[in-house]
């Protein structure tokens, strides 16, 4: 399939759009330095900003599937997350592109209750800002036009990739490494066990 990946030079865009390579799936990278940082990879590479919407529409035609690996710039952000996803079901109902996949968080929605109380310190202090994000990404890419995923990712880690991998909305949520979400992100590209459904995902 042909896929573009938004976010593509943070840690989990750029391990998600390896593992969607290896998965034999035809790649176009989207960022600001993707042509510096990825000179000799092979993928296609197209310059840009989310918050650009000309640059986001031509991104997306002749694609597939379209993943979004969106982090906030930092704790203050207010605009990447919502607004890229703006920018990007803009283009995909113009374009009657309709497959996304895309990073939420743990604690958005009914997840509150399943998340650990440090996350949810967190959550209610420092990084207020990124949950309200996170809630409004969401918000705009629950789209009845798309068939949308959203993964709502457990803390974060970099340890090496496990393999065991909990995608469940029943059980409480810890930690993930961003290996092991890349490859529950790459499984999506083809996969329909979660059409136009928000599912949490931590290491089993």
């Amino acid at each position: 399939m042909k896929v573009v990946v938004f976010g593509a030079t943070g840690k989990t865009g750029e391990l998600t759009w390896r593992k969607a390579v290896e998965a034999g799936h035809d790649v176009t990278v989207f960022g600001r330095s993707v042509e510096r940082c990825y000179t000799n990879e092979p993928v296609t590479k197209i310059q840009g900003d989310v918050l650009d919407a000309e640059a986001v529409s031509r991104a997306i035609a002749g694609q597939d599937v379209v993943l979004v690996c969106l982090g906030p710039v930092n704790t203050r952000d207010r605009s990447t997350l919502s607004q890229g996803a703006k920018n990007v079901r803009a283009a995909m109902r113009s374009l009657d592109v309709h497959r996304v996949v895309f990073i939420s968080a743990a604690g958005v929605g009914g997840s509150w209750k399943r998340i650990p109380w440090y996350s949810k310190l967190l959550f209610l202090t420092v990084l207020k800002t990124i949950l309200s994000e996170h809630v409004r990404e969401e918000e705009t890419l629950r789209d009845d036009q798309l068939e949308w995923t959203a993964v709502r990712a457990a803390v974060l880690t970099d340890k090496p990739e496990s393999g065991r991998i909990l995608a469940s909305n029943s059980v409480p949520t810890k930690t993930i490494p961003r290996a092991d979400l890349a490859q529950f992100l790459a499984s999506q590209i083809a996969g329909k066990d979660y059409l136009k459904q928000a599912i949490c995902v931590t290491s089993g």
